[in-house]
């Protein structure tokens, strides 16, 4: 009898240890869990950048989703949230759902000024953002003629939640202006104009406006940049001027001087910003670069992608992610001393060791074959210009002998250009934290058979499979029979 009572002691025992090691395991794993993203694209991944912010982050921030439990995006929006919540715990999530709680939805709504359901807001020192569904998600319409439903293209939330972050912790506009009157790339212009980036700049909160340059006598004081965008006429010495004594107060300049050609036989026309760059340590050279190892495949050398990149933040992220920059028509920069003190000029793009630049516009016409006059090697693409590390001057210039990468038609081409496009101003505006975060694309996963696979699948998966089972239980039944 003390021989069974001990040995169901024991047991009760072992049986109570077993639960408290199971509680204490579902509880640490709670608390301190792991998970890896093994989809093709990271699409579960939080990005570098998305990571640096909220590393930085000090103060609580609310965030409200009103979406339905129902809604195609509530899964992968919470799953997203819960990622943010995960790397920094100040990160506060609240879920309404305004078809069942309508009190507490009418009430938030009333709160933050929602005007529309589906909507995911931040909070954080007063401050309030607004992430509206159609900046979380990009729809393919392509089949609504054939009577198929629009499906999810790609998930961009993460972009939108992390700059809706930083609009709440830093609330600051900045105006951003784009000259006019040089024949400058526009808002329009069926791909020619930069409108998709004056777009996502004034959907990041910044103040985007025209400014006609000619006749001012200084760029206007609530000026956070000056962009000109593809000059088709040279600017006078007297807007040059102003120019250049914005840069002299801490101005922050994005220049995009794409080579103009003019008369016959075709010569490189002036900007009238040449004084002004060699000045700041940047020499526009006369010619088109040619890439033959990184041209596009039917369009030419003088169309190519740029693979490498200096050491700065502005190419940082397309370094790491190995993102390309595609571009067409492109001179190349040479870089000096800048005269102002403490300033440094540093490459941002730069061709192959293949490549040259092509000075006489009849040759290019004729050919491809380098010149006797045509520099060979690396060519600079794009520089920078700010104070070194013993500057004590606040300018920052950004200089590119091209801008039809940053076009309607070429920015969509590759995530490299929208990326530098925008790391360039974000850096101009000392925005290093604020970030272009490419879209996740909705990845398809197909199996492509031939018919011999498919019937070998088939054989094998519905016939000798269940065939191997039936036959095992068989020859179990009859060993166990004898």
């Amino acid at each position: 009898m003390k021989k069974r009572l001990l040995e169901q002691t024991n047991w009760g025992v072992f049986v109570l240890l077993l639960l408290l090691l199971f509680g204490l395991v579902n509880y640490l794993a709670l608390r301190h869990y792991a998970r890896w993203d093994l989809t093709r694209n990271r699409v579960h991944s939080l990005s570098d950048q998305t990571l640096k912010v909220l590393g930085s982050l000090r103060e609580e921030v609310k965030v409200t989703v009103f979406l339905a439990p129902g809604d195609e995006l509530y899964e992968r929006v919470l799953t997203l949230l819960e990622a943010y919540r995960q790397k920094n715990p100040r990160i506060r999530i609240e879920t309404v759902d305004p078809d069942r709680d309508h009190a507490r939805a009418q009430a938030l709504a009333q709160q933050y000024q929602v005007q529309v359901a589906n909507v995911v807001v931040f909070e954080a020192g007063g401050h309030v953002r607004l992430v509206e569904k159609d900046q979380m998600v990009e729809y393919d319409f392509s089949g609504l003629s054939l009577g198929t439903p629009a499906r999810v293209k790609a998930f961009k939330a993460e972009g939108a939640f992390t700059n809706a972050l930083l609009e709440v912790l830093h609330p600051q506009k900045p105006v951003v202006l784009f000259t006019s009157g040089h024949g400058e790339r526009s808002s329009g212009g069926k791909g020619e104009g930069v409108g998709v980036l004056r777009g996502r700049l004034s959907g990041e909160g910044a103040t985007v406006r025209e400014w006609v340059s000619l006749g001012q006598t200084s760029v206007p004081e609530e000026a956070s940049a000056v962009v000109v965008a593809g000059p088709q006429t040279p600017f006078s010495a007297e807007e040059a001027r102003i120019l250049e004594a914005y840069l002299e107060k801490g101005g922050r300049l994005l220049l995009l001087l794409d080579p103009v050609f003019t008369g016959r036989p075709p010569a490189f026309a002036p900007t009238g910003l040449e004084d002004l760059l060699r000045r700041w340590g940047v020499t526009l050279r006369d010619d088109v670069v040619l890439d033959p190892p990184a041209a596009v495949p039917q369009l030419g050398p003088q169309t190519f992608f740029a693979s490498h990149f200096g050491d700065h933040p502005v190419v940082r992220d397309l370094a790491q992610n190995q993102f390309l920059v595609l571009l067409a028509l492109c001179r190349s920069l040479e870089l000096g001393s800048p005269r102002a003190e403490g300033y440094v000029a540093v490459p941002l793009l730069e061709t192959s060791p293949s490549a040259w630049g092509v000075r006489d516009l009849g040759a290019l016409a004729r050919g491809v074959a380098r010149g006797p006059d045509d520099k060979a090697g690396t060519q600079v693409l794009a520089a920078a210009v700010f104070p070194g590390e013993k500057g004590s001057g606040k300018a920052r210039l950004v200089v590119m002998g091209d801008s039809d990468f940053a076009s309607d038609a070429l920015l969509g081409q590759g995530f490299g250009n929208q990326l530098f496009a925008l790391n360039a101003l974000h850096w101009l505006l000392e925005q290093e934290s604020r970030i272009a975060i490419p879209p996740r694309e909705a990845v398809e996963t197909h199996l492509d058979l031939t018919t011999t696979q498919a019937n070998v699948l088939f054989v094998l998966f519905t016939v000798l499979l269940p065939l191997l089972a039936a036959g095992t239980g068989i020859y179990v039944f009859l060993q166990r029979r004898r």
